[in-house]
């Protein structure tokens, strides 16, 4: 078997991007920068343009260069500039590429050039520990890894940064909760190298606290009682910041498994991880068929939500809708959320069955309860939907009634369509998008006809049917 470090240099050698590609990004990124520095100028405005991000520090993956350039203005430059005038100043210095105006904290223009992702942001040149806005760190994380950063350490922070995009772990945006490319590169500099931060991520546990500046030696229960996560990076550039604040506990836990796995079994399917299996209609729905089990879909459509406030929605209204069902006496055995992130968006609820008995068993009350005893015995007594009973078993009043909802579909059509599902757990602002316009609720084998009508389905189906991650696959 070849050994880790072996398999390290080899994949390293792929994902390390060549002289040509280097003088291709860093070229369209200096004519972008002094296009920005030309109209600031004509403008009369002060503002320094800095290379940002993994370009700037030379740790970005062969194929997938994108373009940090940021804009620092001085404090005293109102915020309502960054979202009027400075878009416009920085569509006139992307004049020519497809451009895309993003919101994050405040908005920012993104552009495809040349086939390269840019993304032009604007911040304040403030000291440390006085930021206005989220993006004013940024330079200063772009020094502090610059200045720690030799040659070998920027390969090894491409290995983790594969690595995560291999298991899937890699962005800090709430649609994948995981590792930003800086917590990357602070744990490479933390543990020395890619496989000492693999190594070190198998004694992790819920609570752990990574302090790089040394910020809480010694008070490490305050670290953690301050930023209470199951996983605490402070941010060597300000101690108030837990760099791992993005990381879900499954993808922190994904990440020690898959650590723990290549070093045990290294291989390339971690860093360059194989399809899914059949993502064609057919044989979805014939998997679905063959499953044992229900699955229920809820497909709405959406527009006007940027991707993150998007995915707080769904991840919101995933949880409601599964509580809800549960409450209602539905085994549900899985959850998850799927979305194009433009115009659709699909719940998928995988059930035990989407059908119950007609006939459900109420346990009320102690009988040495008088007060609950009396309100149980009022109310059953006269309840239209009684089968069986008041009866006592044991110490305990108990009933049989008619279930009100024996049926899962026709549950969660009438929840939705009462209100957008506000008070079934649906989040405002997609209950807002189901009341304007509708919603399908499809079970079953009806669910892979997705994979006809939306783009990129198919592969997401399979994965959730086959449940195992890709790069744990190679075991069977």
């Amino acid at each position: 078997m070849t050994s880790a470090e072996e398999l390290c240099r080899e994949v390293l050698k792929r994902i390390t991007p060549t002289e040509e590609e280097r003088k291709h990004v860093l070229g369209l990124a200096e004519d972008l920068m002094a296009r920005l520095r030309a109209i600031l100028a004509e403008e009369g405005l002060e503002a320094e343009v800095r290379l940002e991000g993994s370009l700037a520090k030379d740790t970005w993956l062969s194929g997938e260069a994108d373009v940090d350039i940021f804009v620092r203005f001085r404090p005293e430059v109102p915020r309502k500039f960054f979202k009027t005038r400075f878009l416009e100043l920085a569509r006139q210095a992307a004049e020519g590429y497809e451009q895309v105006e993003r919101y994050a904290e405040h908005p920012y223009l993104e552009c495809l050039a040349n086939g390269v992702r840019v993304n032009i942001v604007p911040c304040y040149a403030v000291a440390p520990g006085e930021w206005l806005s989220a993006t004013d760190r940024t330079p200063y994380h772009t020094d502090y890894v610059r200045s720690r950063l030799d040659e070998r350490l920027k390969g090894e922070v491409r290995l983790m940064k594969k690595f995560m995009k291999g298991i899937g772990a890699y962005g800090a945006e709430l649609r994948v909760g995981g590792f930003s490319g800086y917590l990357c590169e602070l744990l490479v500099l933390y543990y020395g190298g890619f496989l000492g931060a693999l190594k070190g991520a198998l004694r992790w546990r819920k609570g752990t606290v990574i302090d790089p500046a040394g910020y809480y030696e010694g008070r490490e229960e305050e670290a953690r009682e301050l930023f209470r996560h199951h996983l605490i990076v402070v941010d060597p550039v300000d101690a108030a910041r837990n760099a791992a604040a993005s990381v879900r506990l499954d993808k922190m836990a994904a990440f020690v498994a898959a650590a723990r796995e290549f070093l045990a079994r290294p291989s390339e399917v971690f860093f360059f991880p194989s399809g899914p299996g059949p993502t064609g209609a057919e044989e979805l729905a014939a998997q679905i068929r063959a499953r044992g089990t229900s699955l229920l879909a809820v497909h709405v459509r959406v527009s006007g939500l940027v991707p993150d406030v998007l995915w707080g929605q769904l991840y919101r209204s995933l949880r409601g809708l599964r509580g809800m069902l549960r409450g209602e006496g539905f085994t549900v055995l899985r959850a998850s959320a799927w979305s194009d992130e433009r115009e659709n968006c699909v719940l998928l609820f995988e059930l035990e069955s989407l059908r119950l008995p007609p006939v459900m068993k109420h346990v009320g009350p102690p009988i040495w309860v008088e007060e609950h005893s009396e309100r149980f015995l009022a109310k059953h007594t006269v309840n239209p939907d009684l089968i069986c009973g008041p009866y006592v078993e044991g110490d305990r009043w108990v009933v049989l009634v008619k279930r009100k909802w024996p049926d899962a579909v026709g549950l969660l059509k009438a929840r939705l369509a009462d209100r957008g599902g506000r008070n079934a757990g649906v989040a405002p602002l997609l209950a807002d998008q189901v009341e304007a316009r509708g919603f399908r609720v499809i079970e079953g084998e009806g669910i892979a006809g997705l994979c006809r009508e939306l783009e990129g389905f198919g592969e997401w189906l399979a994965d959730f049917l086959a449940g195992r991650p890709r790069w744990l696959a190679r075991r069977a």
